[in-house]
């Protein structure tokens, strides 16, 4: 049986994007974020990555440490998003 991916708000560098996926790069997956000015990008290892559970109302976030927001690697969030366990959304 499948679960249903979580919801995620996803911030890059403190922005907070709404469109990202992953991508087969030459050797490796990718994570291809899309900014509306910019247009899509490849995020390496120099961007700060934060996740944001989106199961929790926004009164319980704006007490959870940071606001709820926690720093990710790109490895992992690449292999969260690969798999289909969470996928990105706007904060509510």
């Amino acid at each position: 049986m499948m679960l249903a991916p979580r919801n995620v708000a996803l911030r890059v560098n403190g922005l907070c994007v709404s469109d990202a996926r992953v991508r087969r790069g030459n050797k490796l997956w990718k994570l291809i974020i899309t900014d509306p000015l910019l247009g899509e990008l490849a995020v390496d290892d120099r961007f700060t990555l934060e996740l944001l559970e989106l199961l929790h109302p926004p009164g319980i976030r704006l007490r959870l440490p940071n606001g709820g927001w926690r720093r990710i690697s790109l490895k992992i969030l690449i292999a969260l998003l690969w798999s289909g366990v969470v996928r990105v959304d706007e904060e509510t």
